[in-house]
């Protein structure tokens, strides 16, 4: 027996000591009412339940704000693309007549497949400078609301002649509203191009199911200001209006005015999970904190007969801060229940992998990797990123991974299987993309078939040798439906094959390819296991105070046949 040994047994004496004496000031104090106790641990408890469910439901109150402010930017970049639509042929028509002098049949001509009925404008007319007044000398379509006769129209004509922008105005009548416009050129001010464009009468426009504002209940109005007066055109009956709850603003440039948009989610942008999931955090507290308070009032109970064991009662209170602990880790917990707790074991097969969390936080990352084995000749892998962070990031990584996996095990290919997948995510109304690498390996005449939508290459490592396989690349899932090309490569004996996540190379500011030197560098070499190698890798790559995750899987095959960097990969 050593002193290190002496001094750490006096010390568990004088500790058990000073516990037993500070058990009896506490059983003659009011702490130790076991009501009391387990009222305060209530309380601590319910205190971190809402907090905890608050801090969700601020977080997914955030990102929903965001991913409005995202659809809403979206449908203001079509309402701007649609005002170069209205424009333009006004400008062509403007440009004709200057060199036409005015021609009245080839103004019909050109504007004619651009007024009627059903299409952009009921009216069109080019007016020209007369002297002292502009006048009419050519009219399409239905009779303007907005009278050639009338002050005004001479006032808005002669505003356009003289603007290096065309000029909007809003017209009502009757019960109807048409928006007029015209263009002139300042520099040469002899025609002015004025047509109109009707408004449904009860301004309702609804929007496509595939549009920017699929997801979004609008409201355009004309101008800077919000007022009913200034509507232009909704979804909703112009009852329902001003739109309520957390809504997201656009102002557009309009010629001589603006557009303001104002629009609002339908639903939950976020998915339902992400509006779940504070509720499931509170019930599951409650729940925990109900518990835990119980738990205490019985330690606390049976306190006076264990207190000849201090060691037990401290042990006691240690696990009840644990389950504290868990409380205050959920998150944590969540990300890992959403990755494989084990990868399979396949026979003749060495297979390793690793997960190391970007951040800390309640934010859940994308990242995810699944080793699965198919029967007794095959295998099959994938490791994944989805973009961005969060409830919404997790809940697509969650999907793709299982549709995949159930994909894998029906047999299909691995190009087939993203193929598949690209029809079932779409970056509009999911709000992510994913980079996929899918391969099925052949136990037996170790050939890898992969497949890669938009993800890193995976490298092949020897203990002398490295290569990063070429092959390609097809478009990440959710940018839309898409094919996908297979390549096959040979794994030599004793090379390990890595698939890994951009947070293993990637460093801001810095160029991807040496990212990927330095990755191959410090793989080849000898490490012993798969499991060491990843071990090494991750100590030695890991960023610290990196935003991105890391997840990587390893396998190679396990009966190496003579020098293993004898054979480099073979890749068709």
């Amino acid at each position: 027996m050593n002193s290190h040994t002496l001094d750490a047994g006096q010390s568990s004496v004088a500790n058990g000591q000073q516990t037993r004496q500070e058990l009896k000031r506490a059983e003659r104090g009011p702490a130790s009412n076991p009501t009391r106790i387990a009222v305060v641990v209530g309380l601590i408890g319910l205190l971190v339940t809402a907090s905890v469910s608050w801090t969700s439901l601020v977080l997914d109150r955030h990102n929903e704000q965001r991913l409005l402010e995202v659809q809403t930017r979206q449908a203001a970049a079509v309402i701007a693309s649609t005002i170069l639509n209205i424009s333009d042929p006004l400008s062509t028509a403007l440009q004709i007549a200057k060199a036409t002098g005015g021609d009245p049949q080839k103004f019909d001509r050109l504007m004619s497949s651009n007024v009627g009925p059903s299409c952009l404008f009921v009216s069109a007319s080019l007016w020209r400078d007369n002297g002292p007044l502009l006048q009419p000398i050519a009219s399409i379509g239905s009779s303007p609301e907005l009278l050639p006769a009338s002050t005004k129209a001479h006032a808005f004509v002669t505003h356009a002649q003289h603007s290096a922008t065309f000029v909007v105005t809003d017209i009502r009548s009757e019960g109807r509203q048409r928006i007029g416009y015209a263009v002139g050129d300042p520099k040469n001010p002899t025609y002015v191009v004025y047509a109109e464009r009707a408004i449904p009468a009860n301004r309702e426009v609804p929007a496509e199911s595939n549009s920017a504002f699929a997801d979004l209940n609008y409201a355009t109005y004309l101008g800077p200001t919000t007022r009913t007066s200034d509507l232009a055109t909704t979804d909703v009956p112009p009852t329902q209006l001003p739109l309520v709850g957390h809504t997201s603003s656009e102002v557009i440039p309009f010629g001589d005015t603006t557009i303001t948009l104002v629009a609002t989610a339908r639903g939950q942008l976020n998915g339902a999970f992400g509006a779940d999931l504070p509720w499931i955090l509170l019930v599951g507290g409650v729940a925990l904190t109900i518990a835990t308070a119980v738990a205490t009032e019985q330690l606390v109970r049976h306190r006076r007969e264990a207190e000849q064991n201090a060691l037990t009662i401290s042990g006691l209170y240690e696990k009840l801060d644990s389950l504290y602990g868990e409380q205050r880790t959920i998150a944590e917990t969540l990300q890992r229940a959403l990755l494989p707790q084990t990868n399979p074991e396949i026979p003749n097969l060495e297979i390793a992998s690793r997960y190391v969390a970007g951040v800390d936080g309640v934010d859940i990352g994308g990242d995810w990797y699944s080793s699965i084995a198919i029967d007794e000749h095959h295998f099959a892998f994938v490791v994944g990123d989805v973009s961005g962070r969060g409830i919404g990031a997790a809940t697509i990584m969650a999907r793709l991974r299982f549709t995949i996996r159930a994909y894998l095990l029906e047999g299909h290919p691995p190009d087939v299987v993203l193929e598949m997948c690209s029809r079932q995510l779409d970056i509009g109304s999911d709000g992510h993309f994913a980079t996929v690498l899918v391969g099925v390996g052949n136990l037996v005449s170790r050939e890898l078939t992969v497949a890669n939508a938009g993800h890193l290459n995976p490298l092949l490592v020897s203990t002398s040798e490295w290569e990063y396989p070429t092959m390609k690349l097809g478009l990440p899932l959710g940018v839309g439906p898409s094919t996908y090309e297979a390549t096959s490569m040979h794994v030599p004996p004793g090379w390990a094959f890595l698939a890994f996540t951009d947070g293993l190379v990637e460093r801001r500011g810095e160029s991807i390819e040496v990212g990927f030197e330095r990755l191959a560098s410090s793989a080849i070499g000898e490490h012993g296991t798969l499991d060491n190698l990843l071990s090494d890798l991750v100590a030695e790559l890991a960023h610290r105070g990196s935003e991105d995750d890391i997840a990587v899987l390893a396998f190679r095959w396990s009966d190496p046949v003579g020098p293993s960097g004898s054979v480099r990969p073979q890749t068709t």
